[in-house]
C-alpha cells in the first residue's frame, strides 16, 4: 500500500504522535498507513489530504501531482474554459481536478485494487464456468493496475453529453452549484 503519509509526515517534520493529536487519527492507524498495513478510507483521507494540503489521489499514491485544487472556483472553471478554447485541454486517463468525485473515485479505486475478495470473486465464477485461464489472470491483472487509468479517463470523458457517463458529470456539477449557492446565501445571511 503505497500512500504518502509517511513522506508528507517527515517533510512536515512532524511526529507520529503530533500528527494523531493534530489529526484526531489515532496513533496506531496512522502507524498503519506508514506501514503500509492499510490506507485511509473516506473520512481519515479527508482529514490527512486538507492537513497536509495535498489532494486525495496524491494522499493515495494514486496521482503525482500534490496541488489541492478547488475545482468549482470560479478562477479554475475560467482557466479550464481557456484551455478548452484554445484546443489545449485533453481528456486524461488519470484522475485531476476536473474529474468528477475525484477524492472519492481515489478511494474507491484503491480499496478495488486492494480487494483480494474482488480477485477471489473472479476465481469463482472462472470455477464455475469454462473461462480461459489466460484471459482470467489478465482481467485480474487489468483491474489491479493503478496505472491503467481506464475508469478514470471514462469519468473524465464524462463531461461529453453523448457519453454513457454523463449522469456522473451532470451530479457533480449539480453538487458543485449546489455548495457554491449555499456558500452565497451563508454570506448574504451572516452580512
Amino acid at each position: 500500500m503505497d500512500n504518502k503519509v509517511r513522506e508528507l509526515r517527515i517533510q512536515n517534520k512532524k511526529t507520529m504522535k503530533e500528527l494523531s493529536k493534530e489529526t484526531g487519527i489515532g496513533l496506531s492507524t496512522i502507524s498503519n498507513y506508514e506501514n503500509g498495513y492499510s490506507n485511509p478510507k473516506k473520512k481519515n483521507a479527508q482529514i490527512l489530504a486538507e492537513y497536509f494540503g495535498v489532494s486525495i489521489p496524491y494522499l493515495l499514491g494514486l496521482d503525482d501531482n500534490p496541488v489541492l485544487v478547488n475545482p468549482g472556483s470560479a478562477k479554475e472553471i475560467f482557466k479550464g474554459f481557456a484551455k478548452v478554447l484554445q484546443g489545449k485541454s485533453t481528456i486524461e486517463n488519470k484522475i485531476t481536478k476536473w474529474t468528477p468525485f475525484g477524492d472519492d473515485l481515489a478511494i474507491i479505486l484503491k480499496e478495488l485494487n486492494q480487494s483480494e475478495a474482488l480477485s477471489d470473486y473472479i476465481d469463482f465464477l472462472a470455477s464455475k464456468k469454462d473461462f480461459n485461464p489466460i484471459l482470467v489472470k489478465a482481467i485480474k491483472e487489468f483491474i489491479a493496475d493503478e496505472k491503467q487509468g481506464l475508469i478514470p479517463f471514462l469519468i473524465n470523458k464524462s463531461g461529453a453529453e453523448d457519453s454513457p457517463y454523463h449522469y456522473v458529470w451532470e451530479a457533480w456539477v449539480k453538487i458543485l452549484t449546489n455548495t457554491r449557492d449555499g456558500k452565497k446565501r451563508r454570506r448574504v445571511r451572516n452580512n
